[in-house]
């Protein structure tokens, strides 16, 4: 199909589907499989090769959020990583400080996902297709969403709490 990878670009590589009778990938202007022999109905090649193609995008995409997402976590993790292996760095900016700053970036970090995840199932939920494939990056896409509002709404939680305990 492509291989950029993109969030939302459409694919335009409309030529091949799988074949109904042996599930091998054939191109839409066979007329019969050169796997199994089985003749092809073009208007069903067509519909079959968008399907294959919308399924191809969703999958692609499914992937870019999941490997951002975990990019993204690595960002909070490496500066607590950081302060294990230097923990003056608190007792010179203040543990509150210190606490306000952090649940900031998480959630900056963060917000994105349960958008781009909605997104995500708001263009691809009606994809009638049983491609393993398709059903992982679902669940993918599910986990990162999932995730990441767990994520918002506990440090957004610690948030308010140092917030309040700041006011105090």
């Amino acid at each position: 199909m492509t291989d950029a990878l993109t969030i939302e670009g459409h694919s335009e590589d409309l030529d091949v589907f799988d074949c109904p009778n042996c599930k091998e990938t054939i191109s839409t202007s066979a007329d019969v499989c050169r796997f199994c022999g089985a003749k092809v109905n073009h208007e069903a090649a067509q519909k079959a090769a968008h399907l294959l193609a919308q399924v191809d995008q969703a999958c692609s995409d499914a992937s870019f959020l999941r490997y951002t997402a975990m990019a993204a976590l690595c960002l909070p993790l490496g500066l607590l990583i950081g302060l294990a292996r230097n923990p003056r760095f608190i007792e010179v900016v203040g543990f509150h400080k210190f606490s306000l700053g952090f649940c900031l970036l998480v959630l900056a970090v963060s917000l994105p996902f349960p958008i781009w995840s909605l997104r995500w199932w708001r263009k691809n939920a009606h994809l009638a297709t049983d491609d393993e494939d398709f059903q992982s990056a679902r669940d993918s896409v599910r986990t990162a969403g999932v995730t990441a509002v767990a994520s918002f709404l506990i440090f957004g939680l610690l948030l308010c709490l140092a917030l309040f305990k700041g006011t105090r």
